[in-house]
């Protein structure tokens, strides 16, 4: 699948589940106002790339804020990955998602994945 060329060029410690769509970026650095410095992502590509858009990505572990306060469209623990240990899932999409024909063209799931910080960001 070139979409997963195109994610491990961007991340080359990205492991790919055998026979899923899930894959998992190891020690994926956090923005500063978290209480760790890292955590493992896990997301899926869609089925139906480019017309189906991917939503959501997971979190190895409880993650917190700094402040203490809520974390917003975060839920711990949630549903499992294919990766041992809890994980906690983020309700995300990035917007807008406006596929090319052809991936890399338009947005595509490097452009969702690196939206992942932009949230993380956000501190809320």
């Amino acid at each position: 699948m070139q979409e997963l060329r195109l994610l491990h060029r961007c991340w080359p410690s990205l492991v790919h589940a055998d026979r899923t769509n899930w894959c998992k970026i190891p020690d994926f650095v956090l923005p500063t106002g978290w209480t760790r410095p890292s955590v493992d992502v896990a997301f899926q590509i869609p089925d139906a790339l480019p017309g189906q858009e991917p939503y959501a990505f997971w979190v190895s572990g409880g993650l917190a804020l700094a402040s203490s306060a809520p974390v917003a469209n975060y839920v711990f623990p949630a549903e499992s990955t294919p990766w041992d240990g809890q994980w906690g899932k983020f309700s995300w999409n990035l917007e807008p998602w406006a596929p090319g024909a052809r991936p890399g063209d338009g947005t595509s799931m490097v452009d969702f994945v690196r939206s992942f910080t932009g949230r993380l960001r956000e501190l809320n």
